[in-house]
């Protein structure tokens, strides 16, 4: 089982919460995305001419991208604050490397 850190922190929309929370709004929003997508593909089998359902697709895979953006965009401010923290001598080096 993975240790847990405590003291990292990450600042999304000027709330300071923890990393697991910030990224769990974002993990549901693709899981839904990508679940949307899944259906669309099905329908996509039965009628692959179907030019509403080419459309939704393009807009769930730019939505889709834009999510992921998102997330790797919270994991980077993430390090960020978790390198500050080493340096300060805030945050061990193990529990740097676990995240």
């Amino acid at each position: 089982m993975a240790n847990r850190i405590k003291g990292i922190t990450v600042e999304i929309g000027g709330d300071t919460t923890g990393l697991d929370k910030a990224l769990k709004g974002v993990n549901s929003t693709i899981k839904n995305t990508q679940s949307q997508l899944r259906d669309v593909n099905r329908l996509l089998k039965l009628d692959p001419s179907n030019a509403k359902l080419l459309a939704q697709k393009q807009q769930l895979l730019q939505k889709e991208i834009s999510e992921t953006s998102e997330k790797l965009n919270a994991l980077k401010e993430a390090d960020k604050q978790a390198k500050v923290q080493l340096e300060n001598g805030e945050l061990g080096q193990d529990k740097y490397d676990a995240l």
